[in-house]
């Protein structure tokens, strides 16, 4: 006979996303209909301790439920278990809607002046009132007898797991002055400052209001230059690389992706104003703001990630059980023959090449022949990898390759002010600029992207093979993810993001990438060819 303890397969996802849709409305009305909803000043009325607290509770509350909701993640297995026989037993809610009712009381008789007579009555029915709410969710999502074997379990973990969430607000209120964009721009503008002098350029600088330069350029050290656009980008992305590769790595040891990612941002960060400032002083003051200012921060971005995921794939002490990997003969394939290589690399070349040519020119699209023959050249490197790729296309991925190309041309772009893309080039020298332009637009573009992006990516965050079924609710969040990340390359990403939506809907029908990247290659010689057509290469 089946145990009928075995776990379920997958955490029941419509009770969980009523619970916290549930929550997040009843708090949500709870804060309008206090603040903005009744007339009644509580500062005026009950001062800013007592006001502050009501704020701080609130917002704890959230706080802990987005703890609790980490500690989901990261112990899956223990929460299948409890959650069960989420949404079995309907009575909860009921309780859950009675405790909303009671926490809106005190907006029947809080008015302006009432004074400080009705602030303990307001926060013990607040209490109350939240109290039912969290209760009647907690049990809507598991019996008593669960919620009891739980705590016995995990118990001391949740609660040191919930003290940390309501301590969050607190904390960050402490924390605050650590992340003062003038603070952290004045620390730069020393460091910019410290190493142009070492490297034997004789500037001045205004340490007031953070300006350096010689001559006639100078340069302004703002906050906006202080690198936290940087660390916020690298915090995200290692977190995404946390998530992504969560079975492969050991923590808490990968959790130290985070300082050095953080610490080498910092570096690159002041590295980049300090060669702005080199080129300008050399010079080249229109190159320095008008190409590398704009772009370096993405070609310094790019490294530190490039560097990060070296570093988390290279050094064992990261990785679970190094040793046993090591007894049981499976080393890492060579990296023509890798495949997930073969999906990560070429779009790494192609996203480098993208940010270093405008870093050093100021028309860098004459120079994407050059990324093309790179692309070309890693592309063919990992070809072994990528020869188990199964080249049949369905009338579908022909009919939305041809639907997108339309749609991109169709949607009027107005011809660039500019010079043209492939800058001073004439003659064979432009025919032969075009010539790569269309193999790079409509073979290798395709081909790389659809590799990454749909077929690693989307893949990687529907945790199922590309041919494999997976929850709808987890297809859906990754193919929404992928198209939005998709569009986040494209200047006209509205249109990107309707490409990525079919061109992930053409590969879920057969499970075939091939579908992906016929579709794509079939667009991007529409666009192609009615740019060259109509001399608008702005479509592009």
């Amino acid at each position: 006979m089946p145990d009928s303890r075995a776990l379920p397969l997958r955490l029941p996802v419509a009770p969980l996303l009523l619970a916290a849709l549930l929550i997040v409305a009843e708090f949500l009305i709870i804060g309008l209909v206090f603040k903005h909803g009744i007339d009644f000043d509580c500062r005026a009325n009950w001062g800013n301790r007592a006001c502050g607290t009501a704020s701080k509770s609130l917002a704890a509350l959230y706080c802990m439920i987005a703890a609790l909701g980490l500690f989901a993640a990261l112990r899956p297995a223990l929460f299948r278990t409890l959650l069960a026989q989420a949404g079995q037993d309907p009575r909860p809610l009921a309780l859950n809607l009675a405790g909303f009712v009671v926490a809106m009381l005190p907006a029947l008789f809080l008015r302006e002046g009432d004074g400080a007579a009705m602030l303990l009555p307001t926060f013990a029915i607040w209490a109350v009132g939240m109290g039912l709410i969290l209760w009647g969710t907690l049990f809507w999502l598991a019996p008593r007898r669960a919620w009891a074997a739980f705590l016995r379990e995990s118990g001391p973990t949740l609660l040191v797991v919930m003290a940390a969430g309501a301590a969050a607000p607190a904390l960050a209120v402490r924390l605050q002055p650590i992340w003062q964009l003038d603070a952290i721009a004045d620390r730069t503008f020393r460091a910019v400052t410290w190493l142009v002098d070492a490297l034997g350029y004789d500037v001045f600088s205004d340490p007031v209001r953070k300006h350096i330069g010689a001559g006639d350029f100078v340069i302004s050290v703002a906050p906006a230059c202080s690198g936290v656009e940087g660390i916020a980008l690298v915090t995200i992305f290692v977190t995404l690389y946390l998530w992504l590769f969560r079975g492969e790595l050991r923590f808490p040891r990968a959790l130290l992706l985070y300082p050095l990612g953080i610490a080498a941002s910092v570096a690159l960060n002041i590295l980049r104003i300090a060669l702005l400032l080199i080129i300008g002083i050399e010079g080249h003051p229109e190159l320095a703001v008008g190409g590398f200012h704009s772009h370096a921060g993405w070609l310094m971005f790019t490294l530190v990630a490039l560097g990060l995921i070296a570093v988390a794939r290279r050094v064992p002490a990261l990785h679970r059980a190094p040793a046993a990997a090591a007894t049981v003969g499976k080393p890492l394939p060579p990296l023509r023959r890798d495949p997930v290589a073969a999906r990560i690399l070429p779009f790494a070349i192609f996203m480098l090449t993208a940010v270093i040519a405008p870093a050093i020119s100021q028309n860098p699209a004459m120079f994407y022949p050059i990324r093309v023959l790179m692309l070309a050249a890693i592309v063919a490197l990992v070809w072994p990898a990528l020869r188990g790729i199964v080249w049949r296309i369905s009338p579908a991925a022909w009919l939305a390759g041809a639907a997108i190309g339309v749609m991109w041309v169709a949607i009027p772009v107005s011809p660039s002010d500019g010079p043209p893309p492939y800058g001073s080039l004439t003659g064979g020298l432009v025919i032969l600029w075009f010539v790569f332009r269309g193999i790079g637009t409509v073979l290798l573009v395709p081909l790389v992207e659809e590799l990454f992006f749909r077929d690693y990516l989307e893949t990687r965050l529907r945790g199922a093979a590309i041919d494999a079924p997976a929850p709808l609710w987890r297809t859906t969040l990754a193919i929404a993810i992928s198209a939005g990340l998709f569009a986040a390359l494209h200047d006209r990403w509205i249109e990107a993001f309707v490409a990525g939506l079919a061109f992930s809907l053409v590969v879920r029908q057969h499970g075939r990438i091939a579908d992906g990247i016929a579709a794509h290659a079939l667009a991007n010689l529409i666009v192609f060819a009615v740019a060259v057509f109509t001399g608008n290469l702005a479509i592009i």
